[in-house]
């Protein structure tokens, strides 16, 4: 495999990935809150959320050092995008229950917990030594901005009032697509 200075789609992937997950999330604390009344349920999911990204966290390093990390990637996104879809399928966005919403947040973190540390160590195959540092730089920048713009388009979305909390999962589901094709045309190729 040739490596580049640059490659673009492996930039954009996880901005996309990363724009997905920070809209559901601002809608989960939009819509949980508004839903029920209970920020607790809020704070239970996400304590889950870290548990399992902890957890992650321990067994991912084993998992990438000996196993296909393509395959881990594009496992992981390939259970993110189920997790969106059947969770959204599941859930009743006008009664929302915690069953549904820690069902998704454990597969999610799952998945984050291995695709993240797996597509970032392919990058010396892929980038070029002299560009790494830049690409890593850029790429980081990136992550950082979908932090920013996620909330940002939330909030719009949320002011147009035909969106609903099945509605933001789609679109995190959706989100895992660029990076789950990218995996997909690198283990073909």
């Amino acid at each position: 495999m040739s490596t580049k200075k640059i490659n673009v789609p492996l930039l954009l992937a996880p901005f996309i990935s990363r724009m997905g997950d920070a809209l559901y999330l601002f809608g989960l604390n939009w819509f949980v809150v508004q839903a029920t009344g209970n920020a607790a349920l809020l704070g239970i999911i996400q304590a889950v959320g870290g548990v399992v990204l902890f957890l992650g966290d321990l067994f991912c390093g084993v998992v990438v050092d000996n196993f296909n990390r393509k395959w881990v990637v594009v496992l992981a996104e390939l259970v993110s995008v189920l997790g969106c879809i059947g969770v959204a399928l599941w859930l009743d966005p006008l009664h929302l229950t915690a069953g549904p919403l820690l069902t998704l947040t454990v597969i999610l973190d799952i998945g984050l917990a291995f695709s993240l540390p797996a597509a970032k160590s392919m990058i010396p195959e892929l980038i070029v030594l002299s560009a790494r540092q830049r690409f890593n730089a850029i790429s980081n920048t990136l992550l950082d901005l979908a932090n920013i713009l996620a909330p940002l388009l939330g909030g719009f979305l949320l002011t147009l009032h035909w969106l609903n909390l099945r509605g933001f999962l789609l679109i995190n589901g959706l989100s895992f697509l660029p990076r789950f094709k990218i995996e997909v045309q690198h283990l073909l190729y």
